[in-house]
């Protein structure tokens, strides 16, 4: 699935090692409207695994004085208040055996396989809405179809 959205929210990456071998990915929230009238934003937790992919995030993100990305909260601090993109991610569900033999896990995994940001960081900036507000109509009882 690909969604024009934006990325509200970059959490520290995750480090393991598996079978085989050493992985790391980093999760994201990506806000995004799905249907067609945009009332309604969808909220997602992606992760990608593609070191690309965190290299064009990393640009967005706020680095300090020792070259390492700034957390605050629990979060990557970034340079802009929304990262506007195009995502496409994909959805499936694990089974895993639990360590202490107890049975399986079973969970999402939600994973981002394209982002493309069409913007440099500049113009990424949140700017003035650009038409004018529409006039709010007062609708009196005497007014309703039924």
């Amino acid at each position: 699935m690909e969604f024009d959205g934006r990325i509200i929210r970059v959490l520290p990456t995750k480090r393991g090692t598996s079978q085989r071998g050493e992985w790391m990915s980093l999760p994201f929230v990506f806000a995004y409207y799905e249907n067609a009238d945009q009332r309604w934003e969808d909220k997602v937790l992606l992760e990608t695994i593609d070191h690309n992919i965190m290299a064009e995030i990393a640009k967005y993100c706020v680095v300090g004085a020792d070259g390492k990305v700034v957390v605050e909260n629990g979060s990557v601090k970034l340079k802009v208040t929304d990262i506007k993109c195009k995502c496409g991610f994909s959805h499936n569900v694990k089974e895993v055996a639990r360590r202490d033999g107890s049975g399986m896990a079973i969970f999402n995994e939600m994973r981002c396989y394209k982002l493309d940001f069409g913007a440099s960081v500049a113009q990424n900036q949140p700017s003035a809405p650009t038409q004018p507000a529409q006039p709010v109509v007062q609708v009196g009882d005497d007014d309703l179809p039924f």
